[in-house]
């Protein structure tokens, strides 16, 4: 029987400080979770400051190894036209000072050569650092596919370089399940599995961004090919849950995180009754 310690929380399921984040994890149960570290651009504020704070790395690996909660991503910095290495380079040495093995990229530039530049320096220093970087493709990005960021990594050059799947940004980009089938599975660093409406109006890049941010729904509650996302994903992926959802954005942390937890096991656990009555047959 699955146990919600083999799933990890997002830090978008909760919108929270990196300490609260993993103080949610905990409470709820999740075994793990993903952690935002500073803005989305560099010079974005950011309520707890982690980018150059000894105190406050070594208080949040303290306080996630006392919880036993592995931390188990880091999202920094996305990639605009005008960010710069040694921008980012903060972001690869707080990670690495935290001992997360995972760094999430997102690109915002519309220049696909001269992000793959930028991203493959990236990933230069983040393989002297022993952390893999998890490309994922946004259909409101500079990156807006499976083929383009397979085809991003695959230029890079780096043997660290792999993708995030997204559940939701797989079907907002036009792809099905099957299409996870040319990505060879040691590309695939981890995946987020979220539900959805079926989409009614115009598909612009705002309307999906304001979904992908808050108005996801519970895996199992929507129209999304869930299970055969799943099926397609390598064995033993990591299945982060990521659902922000506007109904909860008033209630704490922990409250998010305990919904998170119930919603995420009953969605597994009826996937793994569906996989089981699919084998008898």
């Amino acid at each position: 029987m699955l146990n919600i310690k083999d799933l990890t929380l997002a830090h978008l399921t909760i919108g929270a400080t990196p300490a609260l984040t993993i103080e949610a994890a905990a409470v709820a149960g999740f075994g793990a979770t993903g952690i935002r570290i500073c803005g989305r651009r560099p010079g974005d504020s950011f309520a707890t400051p982690v980018l150059n704070n000894p105190t406050a790395i070594q208080a949040l690996r303290t306080q996630a190894s006392d919880l036993g909660v592995r931390l188990s991503n880091v999202s920094g910095y996305q990639f605009y036209p005008e960010t710069r290495l040694d921008e980012v380079k903060p972001v690869v040495e707080a990670t690495a000072e935290l001992g997360v093995p995972i760094l999430v990229a997102n690109s915002f530039d519309s220049d696909e050569s001269r992000f793959i530049d930028t991203f493959s320096a990236y990933c230069e220093l983040a393989e002297k650092a022993g952390i893999r970087v998890a490309l994922e493709f946004l259909p409101y990005s500079g990156i807006r596919t499976l083929e383009a960021a397979t085809r991003v990594i695959q230029a890079s050059n780096s043997s660290q370089a792999g993708l995030l799947l997204d559940a939701l940004h797989l079907a907002r980009s036009g792809a099905t399940p099957e299409h996870i089938r040319i990505v060879p599975a040691e590309r695939i660093v981890f995946a987020q599995l979220c539900d959805a409406c079926a989409w009614s109006g115009d598909m612009t890049d705002d309307a999906l961004l304001q979904e992908a941010r808050g108005a996801r729904l519970p895996a199992g509650e929507g129209v999304l090919p869930l299970f055969q996302f799943l099926d397609e994903l390598p064995a033993h992926c990591e299945i982060e849950y990521e659902v922000a959802r506007q109904d909860m954005r008033d209630r704490t942390p922990s409250e998010k995180a305990k919904v998170a937890a119930v919603d995420a096991v009953r969605f597994m656990v009826r996937y793994s009754q569906w996989s089981d009555a699919r084998e008898a047959r």
